[in-house]
């Protein structure tokens, strides 16, 4: 990304800021009983997930119809949630604390994805970040999770970018792919379910990537368990108030979600397919790669803080400037 894009960037997300608090206040409409229930989900998992969950009947009591809409990046997620166009999302765990912090009325429901992120290697050896050392490594998204998480790895073993190693940041993760694809990256830093597609591209043609899984690596590394958790459910808080026992419908209907997503890999990657450009043979590959473990969001928050505390360390812009407070868990047994 060049100097000006960067700079184009910060001024973009700068305006978003500005607008972000006056639009948490806006009031949300349609919270009556029987109205409908606007969701929305990034393509991959969490979709999978959320589209159960959502077709789940015990729903039909506190809700009409149940509309799921992709969003394409966080910032159209940050304007949909804090405009009150959709009132539940599942989203990346850094994107709900930024928008906690930023003063959007939200809160964290559940996290339920606990580790997509692998590294993709044209040629070993790789049976640790160590042999990354020398290589050329493409990363999507500079300052995102993938990167954070590379970069903190790397810390761990005294590794500097630049250094050590070369890497190479996309504004996309399609350009990565490509670039990796081509033979002009050794190593790419992927989330599923770009990673299994990736694995499966480089497959057809004719290539044998081998593969690490960053989450083992952390545990290596750090001392704690091999999960890291990246993404779960929001809402809005209105929903909360007007909704209680609607609300806990939706915990149940996630965590039902879930345990039918890691019992039926092949089904889920067909209404994955479905509902996203995703072929099912990808969105069932990224199933079987990934850590999927329902947890409400009080049990989650030791973990959570964590992990969202060690990738703060390396940019504290990435939550939104701290650690969210207890009012970001939101408890539903109370």
């Amino acid at each position: 990304m060049t100097a000006s894009m960067i700079d184009l960037e910060r001024r973009r997300l700068l305006k978003l800021a500005a607008g972000l608090a006056t639009l948490a206040a806006l009031p949300v409409s349609g919270l009556a009983a029987g109205s409908p229930l606007r969701a929305a989900t990034p393509y991959g998992l969490p979709q999978v997930i959320l589209a159960r969950a959502l077709q789940h009947e015990g729903l039909a009591e506190w809700f009409g119809e149940r509309e799921l809409r992709a969003w394409r990046d966080p910032d159209q997620l940050r304007a949909w949630v804090a405009g009150g166009e959709v009132q539940l999302t599942a989203t990346p765990t850094n994107v709900a604390a930024n928008l906690y912090n930023r003063g959007v009325e939200v809160g964290l429901l559940n996290v339920n994805v606990w580790g997509t992120l692998g590294v993709l290697a044209e040629r070993g050896p790789l049976a640790g970040i160590e042999d990354l050392a020398g290589r050329h490594i493409g990363v999507p998204w500079r300052g995102d999770m993938p990167d954070l998480v590379l970069r903190y790895l790397l810390g761990r073993l005294g590794m500097e970018v630049g250094k050590d190693l070369r890497i190479t940041y996309h504004a996309s993760p399609f350009e990565t792919v490509q670039m990796f694809l081509a033979r002009r990256l050794d190593v790419v830093v992927l989330p599923e379910p770009m990673r299994s597609s990736t694995r499966l591209q480089a497959v057809g043609l004719g290539l044998a990537p081998l593969e690490l899984d960053l989450q083992e690596e952390w545990a290596r590394l750090t001392g704690e368990p091999a999960a890291l958790p990246q993404a779960g459910v929001i809402c809005r808080r209105e929903l909360l108030e007007a909704h209680p026992e609607g609300v806990r419908a939706l915990q149940t209907a996630v965590a039902e979600a879930v345990a039918w997503t890691l019992a039926n890999p092949a089904e889920a990657g067909r209404l994955g397919a479905a509902h996203s450009p995703l072929s099912a043979e990808v969105v069932e590959a990224a199933v079987r790669r990934t850590r999927l473990e329902m947890r409400d969001a009080p049990a989650a928050r030791p973990d959570l803080e964590r992990f969202l505390g060690a990738l703060a360390e390396l940019s504290p812009g990435f939550i939104g400037g701290g650690l969210p407070d207890a009012g970001f868990y939101l408890d539903l047994s109370s």
